[in-house]
């Protein structure tokens, strides 16, 4: 199975969905928005309709992290920026901006958790900190 995560980045932010108590896969973990790669489909396609499906909101990827293979899993993890919308919770109980520092305050998809340490340990060429007063 192929998949594609995607990591919504606002300077020291990153958006995160609460998934489903119905999913059969995961119920209840935060995640970072993604799906299936559809036959055909490149990941970087598959990364844009799923953020349109997932939330409605239309974005611009920003970086590919190199993927990785996890359980059998092949995942293609990206940054990527807001281009315009609003979420809505077309699979999802709730979304919510968190800090990268604020990781270990919830629980995670394995896939997703691996991308987010992956950002994390990158801080510096990925996202760019508020400055401070």
């Amino acid at each position: 199975m192929k998949i594609v995560v995607g990591a919504l980045v606002d300077e020291d932010t990153v958006l995160i969905g609460k998934r489903l108590s119905t999913d059969s896969v995961c119920p209840d973990l935060w995640e970072l928005p993604g799906g299936k790669i559809e036959e055909g489909e490149t990941p970087y396609d598959a990364i844009i309709r799923e953020w349109k499906e997932e939330l409605d909101i239309d974005i611009n990827v920003y970086y590919s992290i190199p993927e990785r293979e996890e359980d059998g899993i092949e995942f293609y993890p990206y940054i990527i920026k807001y281009k315009s919308g609003k979420p809505k919770l077309n699979v999802h109980q709730s979304v919510k901006w968190i800090t990268l520092n604020d990781i270990n305050k919830y629980q995670f998809t394995p896939l997703s958790k691996k991308t987010l340490y992956i950002i994390k340990g990158s801080y510096d060429l990925f996202l760019t900190k508020k400055e401070q007063e």
